[in-house]
């Protein structure tokens, strides 16, 4: 695609653009990434090398300026990569069928989010609403908790990385080889029901699928029905 690795200057006409452009099988290996209003380090989910092996295997990856955020990691790095840069969110969403953001998704950003999108983004129930829940669950989305899932040892990947005393570019090499492909395993298969079957840790990090609430613990605190998510993936529909 020849607008691939651009910086746009008029991100709203240039989305529209490249909308009309895009096939449907571009549009549906897509991926948005979405910078953190309040970076807590000065790592990345995916560095510029993760994000060409992503463009490389025909995944259309979009992302917001800045979100290298403190790292050493800019918005020319990731555009040599193969990234288009798109900075409303709104637009970021209708592009991509996953987005990720390593910080919760704001109640602005659950609302703004399309019909049936996959959101990968760290779960803290303490912080979470009845409200945005509904919203996901009104929006038929399926919100996936990275802190949730574990490695092959049954420990939290992502606190077990930062946990590591390692260097900010350490933390985000290791972040990368973990999400790299996670990420494009989400973004080429189009029934995330498949995907969870597949992988039973992604499965349990899963807290609202297809518009039901399957986190026990979030139900329970916000007082919301729920279903497990072992007989939503396995229901016939």
């Amino acid at each position: 695609m020849s607008n691939s690795g651009m910086i746009m200057d008029d991100p709203f006409s240039a989305t529209q653009e490249k909308m009309a452009a895009l096939d449907v099988t571009v549009h549906q290996a897509s991926i948005a990434l979405v910078k953190d209003e309040d970076p807590i380090g000065s790592f990345v989910l995916l560095t510029p090398k993760a994000v060409h092996t992503l463009v490389e295997h025909k995944i259309h990856v979009f992302m917001q300026h800045g979100f290298g955020g403190k790292s050493n990691f800019s918005d020319m790095d990731y555009a040599s990569a193969g990234a288009d840069f798109i900075d409303t969110f709104a637009e970021l969403s209708g592009m991509s069928n996953v987005i990720v953001k390593f910080t919760p998704f704001t109640s602005q950003q659950i609302t703004e989010m399309k019909t049936g999108q996959v959101a990968l983004s760290t779960l803290i129930p303490t912080l979470t609403t009845a409200e945005q829940i509904m919203t996901f669950n009104a929006k038929k989305a399926t919100a996936l908790a990275m802190n949730y899932i574990k490695d092959s040892c049954g420990m939290f990947k992502t606190d077990r990385i930062l946990s590591e005393m390692w260097s900010a570019d350490e933390v985000s090499v290791a972040m990368s080889n973990f999400f790299l492909p996670l990420l494009e395993t989400l973004a080429t298969n189009d029934r995330i029901k498949f995907v969870l079957q597949k992988d039973p840790s992604l499965m349990q990090s899963a807290y609202c699928f297809n518009g039901t609430l399957c986190n026990k613990e979030l139900a329970e605190q916000l007082n919301l029905p729920w279903k497990d998510i072992i007989s939503l993936c396995w229901e016939m529909n």
